[in-house]
């Protein structure tokens, strides 16, 4: 055969090839190789006639002996990557892939595609770093390929799947990023979203879902993740509407009925917020978030033989889940399990909202074992004041054991705790150094834990155990020396807490308005004097009823418990100042809201933390008319009793509104 017939039959070869007719096309290439079986580009085209065949074995033994006989051919190389991927031979397609890149030089297009495809064998390779690097090289040379954009976004989406990982800081930058490769990709937003949940960044959260409702108003999953923002945020009648919405469009997605659960709770709807979990865990019943949640309910429903069913269930399923030891802790400490409760109260490291210093972190947890005297302890505050006001007790009970005590508390406590403790102990601030020779550290609500209080019996509550000091006290005595008949203080708001939603959301079911508490005004021969602190203290600037207001002389709670302790009484919401009325042995009585803190235990009107503490609680979610009209009454026969006047009781109450609400008339149900 000439070179005209060589010619011709190549010409041949390649229309069939063109045509589709692979193979006749592959006969007439094997035929030419016969004849002249050193035409490299004859081998690479009858390799990819083989391939186009799913001739896999026939294509590369083709492809190989082409790229031996010209080894600088870029798309050889990279079609023998992409027949050895389809073989399964990864470290071959690799090697190939990594000869084909440099060969496109002066190609972006054709390298992106190449490093593409390198990319996808290494994340399939499960090297998602390298992966990575491929494509993001790849992007280089071809920023809009949407090919591409997609491979590192999935990539970017597949590294935060669970739970746990959600929470990573890298989490909120990679799926960040994801969204704005593949803008359309469902996945990337809602899980984008779920990560700023998790990382308690309700606001985030509600944003990226909104964006993604502003072109999907129907996505469902996008609808829970708003509902269930809104609730962190407190904002819960907007959170059942949009549940509402997502059960419409999904009557059998146990997450729609989980959120709108969440609504309901905290909108105070507890039986109906029980019926939806009870569908959701039918429909599904491994719903970890049905679980839990119902147990929540069931706890503020009283059922705590029932809350502790479903966090036992919740465990089993997920035997290494912080929260659902942190929410079993509360129920249990509720329900008067001590034993069981200070236990699960130590996972409450592993959640959100306790953070800890670095030198903190630094220093070794004592696990409670005996310790020789004069060995120094680090004790430290944790939560709020009045949790630190509560368990000071215990710090005592560490002295009597010869060790050698130092505690961090929040600045507002420090001149009080030096006054009140044993001298033994050195008290600083919360970020003070910590001094040399201090090798463990306990924190304060880690101590009942430690210090052997297994049951109510147990719990050491002497007091007073704060002490104030006798000079503030004698200068306030002469003070209040022209304040008629009994001096009774007055608390009736928390802390705000506008950084943390969830913290707010209790807040505003514990606070009250001064006008709400006008009834005790009428009560004659009580001179009501105001300890309140912080934003609501300008409240007293409007009282509807008498009230003496000296707060702005109160810099710290040394100041505080001065006043306190020249009192003859102290009305509270649940906050520190009871907490700090109570250890001074000073008679206090508490409002406590329907869904009251773990501390205030089950249907008891008195405390076993303070022997001289009265509690006041809600009958029904947010009704706050019976448990004033009662504290009136309480009020007025305590006043009688001292020797003042008894009024008529039972003084009729303006009716207040009930929270925010939502509209539930289309709620499919079974």
């Amino acid at each position: 055969m000439n070179s005209t017939e060589i010619n011709q039959a190549v010409d041949h070869a390649l229309a069939l090839h063109r045509a589709g007719r692979l193979a006749e096309a592959e006969a007439a290439y094997r035929a030419l190789l016969v004849v002249v079986p050193a035409l490299a580009d004859i081998h690479y085209l009858l390799g990819m006639a083989c391939l186009g065949q799913d001739k896999q074995q026939p294509a590369l033994r083709a492809l190989r002996q082409a790229v031996r006989m010209k080894p600088g051919q870029a798309e050889w190389w990279f079609n023998l990557g992409k027949a050895l991927r389809q073989t399964g031979d990864r470290e071959g397609a690799l090697d190939a892939l990594s000869r084909a890149i440099p060969l496109y030089e002066g190609q972006p297009a054709r390298q992106a595609e190449a490093l593409g495809e390198r990319g996808a064998l290494l994340a399939q390779a499960g090297d998602p770093a390298a992966a990575e690097t491929a494509f993001r090289q790849a992007l280089e040379k071809a920023p809009g390929h949407a090919d591409l954009r997609r491979n590192l976004a999935g990539l970017l989406l597949n590294r935060f799947i669970t739970p746990e990982s959600l929470t990573q800081p890298a989490a909120r930058a990679a799926l960040a990023e994801a969204t704005a490769l593949a803008p359309d990709m469902e996945a990337a937003w809602i899980r984008r979203g779920t990560a700023s949940l998790r990382m308690e960044r309700p606001a985030e959260a509600l944003g990226i879902f909104d964006e993604w409702l502003s072109r999907h108003p129907d996505c469902v999953p996008a609808l829970v993740g708003r509902a269930e923002a809104l609730a962190v945020l407190g904002h819960f009648a907007k959170a059942g509407q949009t549940a509402l919405e997502a059960v419409r469009l999904a009557p059998a997605s146990a997450p729609a009925l989980v959120a709108l659960a969440a609504a309901d709770h905290g909108l105070g709807n507890l039986a109906q917020a029980e019926q939806s979990l009870r569908r959701a865990l039918a429909l599904e019943p491994e719903s970890l978030a049905a679980t839990m949640n119902l147990g929540t309910v069931l706890r503020d429903l009283g059922d705590d033989a029932g809350a502790e069913d479903c966090y036992r269930r919740a465990l089993r399923q997920a035997p290494d889940l912080p929260v659902a030891h942190w929410q079993r802790a509360q129920a249990r400490l509720m329900a008067g399990d001590l034993a069981t409760g200070w236990q699960e109260y130590e996972w409450r490291w592993q959640v959100p909202g306790f953070p800890l210093s670095d030198a903190l972190q630094a220093l070794p947890v004592w696990n409670g074992d005996g310790l020789a005297p004069g060995t120094g302890l680090l004790v430290h505050a944790e939560q709020g004041h009045g949790d630190s006001l509560q368990f000071v007790r215990y710090v005592p009970m560490l002295v009597e054991r010869g060790l050698d005590v130092i505690l961090h508390v929040q600045p507002a406590l420090v001149r009080l705790f030096r006054e009140s403790l044993p001298s033994a102990v050195t008290v600083a601030a919360l970020g003070s150094p910590v001094p040399a020779g201090i090798g463990l550290r306990c924190p304060l609500l880690g101590l009942p834990l430690r210090l052997g209080t297994r049951t109510l019996a147990d719990v050491p509550a002497r007091v007073p155990y704060l002490m104030a000091d006798p000079v503030r006290r004698a200068r306030w005595r002469d003070r209040l020396s022209g304040q008629p008949g009994p001096r009774v203080g007055l608390v009736w708001a928390g802390d705000g807490r506008a950084g943390d939603p969830r913290a707010a959301a209790i807040d505003r079911r514990r606070s009250l308005s001064l006008p709400q508490l006008t009834l005790l005004g009428t009560v004659p021969g009580v001179s009501l004097i105001s300890l309140q602190k912080g934003d609501r203290a300008a409240d007293a600037a409007a009282v509807p009823f008498p009230l003496t207001d000296w707060t702005a002389e109160l810099s710290d709670f040394a100041d505080t418990a001065a006043l306190v302790a020249e009192l003859d009484l102290v009305i509270a919401v649940d906050t520190a100042v009871a907490h700090l009325t109570g250890g001074l042995g000073v008679p206090v009585w508490v409002l406590s809201r329907f869904d009251g803190c773990w501390r205030w235990l089950r249907e008891r009107r008195d405390s076993p933390w303070y022997p001289g503490l009265q509690l006041f609680r809600q009958p029904a979610w947010g009704d706050w008319r019976p448990v004033i009209a009662d504290l009136a009454d309480e009020l007025t026969d305590w006043v009688a009793a001292r020797g003042g006047a008894s009024p008529a009781k039972n003084r009729e109450l303006l009716l207040l509104d009930r929270s925010e609400s939502f509209d539930r008339r289309h709620l499919p149900m079974d």
